[in-house]
């Protein structure tokens, strides 16, 4: 997952909003100069101040020329328009207007807010004269009008004051935290502070008077705050620390806390809501750390668990197979636990099968209200279809659940972990296009077991070459595809209409009867560059059954849309059916997994769970504010928090164990403490031993440079073991950045997409093109030693040099940081971003060839599957796979997103993608698609997808490929063709395996030769002392004719034009010298 232009725009995030309590009528709409503006049912108010001087002479107009508000809705706020997720005001570089001025809280917007909803995010800014805010959030439920200062990122709710400079005291924020359960840290000027709590959440501020009503008060004295807090919280380091009597806090902690600060006048200057995460730890982790949660079940009996410590009762609600109250049962009291905060039922017989759920009575936060919610079971391991209730299931013990011959499947072992190649897949993708095969599995567990599918034909021709691990895109339970009432491009227009009327092809005369998937190909058969298909896209993009999955909802259950049956436990038997298969085919499986944010939170969000249970605890909080943070897109979670992390740690356990998943991949982990990553893998590791991890380590938002924590990122796992994407090789072989826009995107072309200067850079001087190309060789070059910190290697300015002394990025990162092999995962395409070939075509020249562009594919390929590390092959790459330039389709449903492996159509050019993501890009993507050589011929994807059979095939031959250990790279890794006198364009990579070099590794070969050849022309490199190389045996007899032409003379190695050779040194009758390393 990569960040939006917008996040990345507004990170670090200022997220803000003020909770402010005041005795004022919220209905002031007097419509005066000087009051709010009049409001209708259903509008809301934001007001903006801005502070600086106003010249005399300048009109209000002139003085907020400019200012408008960027708007958007996510899973936990979505109050404009009608609720759907994604950009509400026209893009970053619109935004709304404002609706008028008033001269006392200044420019104003009147906003039409979705009836369902419950919050805006916004962030007011001006992009004429430069300045905005932070990420915002107004509340509207309770109140109509917000308003803002500039310079202070909170919003203040419908006060009736005038003099925006001098707001009221009221409770602003939750910038108080609570961090063990006699500690309390904050930032507030006073002589006297308090803590005040309620139990019936009746505390508010007296603004006339200045004190606080309602509840009881605890005195706050200061202290010194302990260095092993400053340690634990450095974010909080510089907060003040105040000592309280902890003799009733596992009591207080219960109901509405609220810190205030005195004058020596006795009167309120400061007020502000609690942050407890760190004081639920210290009062219950010890004892709850190991305790089993959910639906336990044992000797035939189950007990129902559930950890809710600050919950003022909580009742069980059971309920049968059609979710009517339980035959037997209702509600069924549940019991606190003081020790451990779980509260459990007794121990009940019959239960396996029933539905259920939790009612819980808590204090809310963002409600300020005692609550009373329904919601599952955060643990739960079975659901109703749409995640309405929880089911309990015997996962160990219910033969209803187990494929036949479970029990005698052992997973294939493999001897590295750099002996995987893996293959990244999404359900829906695999099998969408699928003609053959039975046609109520397609887009389902079952059709990866289903022999007569394309798909699966295509899947075994790769594991015959070497492909041994199928990456699997979420497969939890997610929040965003109605399981129950949806409809596909295989529908109807009639069906579409049902469900969304407001679509537009159900007032344009289409015909109701027509198949959508038909209506979409007539648009792209009048016009390839209409806007029509993503339209009509965008329109069904709510109701499909596609969605990548990183919408976490439930964590230890299979999602349902992708089972025959969402209801119930049929999901289970899928799951498990499709893993079986696999792993009789050889093939392991790793499921992708999203701890790092939920799809929701709050009291009234349906989609909310952990929230709901334990407010303000699961979710990462913002410092002064407690919003919850949404830096990874929606609502993160605080990992580093105990029960939290126990979360993460019990579910991992429940996949590999119980549905035999071979290893995880972490979306965002550098969201999530590196120690708890350690912990994880170790504990996974118990139940299966050979279990593998890697993930995102991407460091940004509030968990930045260890801010709050020692992150699980790219530099911090090295020597852990755990593997970490590198966007060095990435970067260096596709060009540019992932947030590259409109001609960025052309201009910045990379080491596999440089054969030719393109129009935007065919005036720039052959020194600085090359200078950039060869620095893109030198980032490769590190990537496909490892991506070693300590490798050496003499780079474009002919010095030698380790990995971690080469720059990369804008920040100058070491672009090596790796210890071993094992924890580079080296890829040039993923799920993120545009597929290979659809950047290549933002980059490479206009008159280069279809079958040119084909074979560039394979060069940028072959620098991974050549390379020291672990592949990730993107499902399709090996295919010219195409999203018609579509940069982020997580949501653009099958018609983006579909893979064809028969090889007949890599979906290039069905329409312009998706507008709101890709339409500051429409005008350079036109000039793009309008060029006939962009379009790949069947034969041009059969002849790419057999090159990349012969790479798979050649990697998995040596292990010479394959190293993992540091020592064995750098004793046997080496490159030519380097420093300032080099070809640009071709990289060479020697691998030695002769005496002086260690073990033998290959008993075939002595040594190995790769050159990679991205130029226009045949190039030659020689090689002191190289001798007695020939071309790989299976590119001897490979159906590609041009590297057949690649030959070895005299110490020369020759290549053709973009093309990627594989030399090797056979053994003769003894160990030779190979080609040691120089230097």
């Amino acid at each position: 997952m990569e960040l939006s232009k917008v996040a990345k725009l507004t990170l670090p995030v200022l997220a803000a909003v003020s909770l402010a309590a005041c005795n004022s009528s919220s209905n002031n709409d007097n419509g005066d100069q000087n009051g709010l503006v009049d409001l209708k049912d259903g509008q809301i108010a934001v007001y903006y101040r801005l502070d600086d001087a106003k010249t005399s002479n300048q009109s209000l107009e002139e003085y907020y020329q400019g200012w408008t508000i960027h708007g958007w809705n996510d899973a936990s706020c979505n109050g404009w328009g009608d609720g759907s997720d994604g950009d509400a005001t026209g893009g970053w570089d619109a935004g709304m207007a404002y609706t008028g001025i008033n001269e006392t809280y200044g420019a104003y917007w009147v906003i039409d807010a979705y009836h369902a909803g419950e919050c805006i995010n916004m962030i007011p800014r001006n992009l004429e004269q430069g300045g905005q805010t932070g990420d915002l959030r107004f509340y509207y439920t309770d109140y109509k009008h917000g308003l803002i200062k500039a310079g202070d990122d909170n919003v203040y709710v419908d006060t009736d004051y005038t003099e925006v400079n001098q707001p009221p005291v009221g409770i602003v924020g939750a910038s108080a935290h609570w961090v063990r359960d006699n500690l309390i840290l904050w930032d507030a000027n006073g002589s006297q502070f308090k803590l005040y709590h309620s139990a019936n959440a009746g505390i508010s501020v007296n603004v006339e008077d200045k004190t606080i009503e309602g509840g009881e008060a605890l005195e706050l004295n200061i202290t010194e705050m302990p260095a092993e807090v400053k340690a634990q919280f450095p974010h909080l380091a510089h907060l003040q620390a105040y000592e309280l009597n902890a003799e009733q806090a596992a009591e207080v902690i219960k109901g509405q806390l609220v810190a205030a600060a005195y004058n020596q006048d006795e009167e309120v200057v400061a007020a502000t809501l609690l942050q407890i995460p760190g004081a639920l730890d210290d009062l219950y982790w010890e004892n709850a750390k190991d305790e089993p949660l959910g639906a336990v079940i044992q000797d035939g009996l189950t007990t129902f668990r559930l950890w809710a410590p600050t919950a003022k009762d909580v009742n069980l609600a059971l309920y049968d197979e059609d979710l009517s109250a339980h035959a037997d049962q209702g509600f069924v009291a549940m019991e606190f636990d003081p020790a451990t905060g779980i509260w459990s039922s007794e121990a009940m017989p019959n239960m396996v099968d029933v539905f259920y759920r939790y009612q819980v009575e808590v204090y809310h936060p963002n409600s300020q209200r005692i609550e009373t919610l329904m919601v599952t079971d955060p643990y739960s391991l079975s659901l109703s279809a749409n995640s309405t209730h929880s089911q309990v299931v015997d996962l160990q013990n219910d033969s209803e659940l187990f494929p036949s011959g479970w029990d005698s499947i052992v997973p294939p072992t493999i001897d590295s972990p750099t002996d995987y190649v893996l293959y990244e897949t999404q359900v829906r993708d695999f099998s969408f296009a699928d003609e053959d095969g039975n046609p109520e599995y397609t887009g389902k567990y079952l059709a990866f077991t289903d022999e007569e599918r394309a798909s699966y034909k295509h899947l075994m021709q790769l594991r015959d070459r070497g492909l041994n691990n199928v990456h699997l895109l979420p497969v939890f339970d997610i929040a965003t595809v109605d399981e129950v009432n949806r409809v596909d491009i295989d529908g109807t227009i009639g069906e579409l209409c049902e469900l969304n009327a407001n679509a537009g092809v159900c007032e344009d005369g289409t015909d109701k009867s027509a198949v959508i998937e038909d209506v979409l190909q007539a648009y792209v058969d009048e016009n390839p560059a209409t806007e029509k298909v993503q339209a009509l896209v965008n329109d069904l993009r709510q109701y499909d059954s596609f969605n990548w999955g990183y919408d976490p909802f439930h964590f230890n259950v299979p999602e349902g849309s992708y089972a025959t049956d969402a209801h119930g436990k049929q999901r289970i038997l899928e799951f498990r059916q499709m893993v079986k298969h696999l792993h009789q085919q050889d093939m392991r499986v790793i499921m992708d997994v999203v701890y790092n944010h939920t799809h929701g939170s709050g009291p009234s969000n349906d989609k909310s769970v952990l929230d709901k249970i334990v407010p303000g605890y699961y979710q990462r909080l913002t410092i002064d504010t407690g919003v919850v943070e949404n830096s990874t897109c929606c609502d993160n979670t605080a990992t580093e928090h105990k029960m939290v992390g126990k979360l993460m740690v019990d579910s991992l356990i429940v996949w590999a164990r119980d549905y035999q998943i071979d290893g995880f991949r972490f979306d965002l982990m550098g969201h999530q403490p590196k120690d708890l990553m350690i912990e994880a893998l170790e504990e996974v590791q118990k139940v299966s031993p050979d279990n593998y991890f890697y993930g995102e380590g991407w460091t940004f938002g509030e968990v930045q440079d260890d801010a709050r924590f020692v992150q699980a990122n790219q530099l911090n796992m090295a020597g852990t073991g755990i593997g970490t994407f590198s966007d060095r090789l990435r970067d260096g072989i596709r060009g540019g950045s992932p947030f590259d826009d409109g001609d960025q995107l052309r201009k910045q072309q990379g080491f596999a997409n440089a054969v030719l200067a393109n129009e935007l850079n065919a005036d720039m001087p052959d020194s600085t093109y090359n200078e950039t190309w060869m620095y893109n060789a030198d980032l490769i070059r590190v990537g496909m030693a490892g991506n070693l910190a300590d490798f050496q290697f003499v780079d474009r300015n002919g010095d030698r040099i380790k990995g971690s002394e080469l720059l990369y990025g804008g920040d100058e990162q070491p672009a090596g940081y790796t210890e071993s092999a094992q924890e580079n995962i080296s890829y040039v395409s993923k799920h993120d971003n545009q597929t290979l070939w659809d950047i290549n075509q933002y980059k490479l020249a206009e008159e280069l060839t279809p079958e040119q562009r084909a074979r560039m594919q394979t060069v940028a390929l072959s620098t991974v599957m050549t390379g020291q590390g672990i592949p990730f092959i993107h499902m399709g790459s090996e295919l010219l796979r195409s999203k018609s330039m579509e940069r982020d389709s997580y949501d653009s449903g099958d018609w983006y997103n579909r893979v064809d492996f028969t090889a007949q159509d890599n979906n290039w050019n069905k329409g312009l993608p998706m507008k709101h993501i890709d339409g500051a890009n429409y005008d350079v993507i036109k000039k793009i698609i309008a060029n006939p050589e962009t379009q790949a011929e069947p034969q041009h994807i059969e002849d790419a997808k057999l090159r990349f059979f012969d790479l798979m095939e050649m990697r998995t031959s040596s292990t010479l490929f394959r190293m993992n250990a540091k020592q064995d790279i750098m004793a046997r890794i080496d490159f030519h063709n380097t420093g300032v006198d080099q070809i640009p364009g071709v990289i060479v990579q020697s691998i030695d395996n002769g005496i002086h070099s260690g073990a033998d590794l290959d008993s075939n070969y002595d040594a190995i030769v790769v050159m990679v050849n991205a130029t226009a022309e045949t190039q030659q490199v020689s090689i002191n002392n190289a001798q007695g190389f020939e071309l790989h045996p299976v590119q001897q007899r490979s159906t590609d004719l041009v590297v057949k032409d690649a030959e070895f003379a005299d110490g020369t190695f020759e290549v053709p034009a973009m093309t990627t050779a594989v030399f090797v040194q056979p053994r003769l009758a003894a160990r030779g010298d190979g080609l040691p390393v120089k230097g």
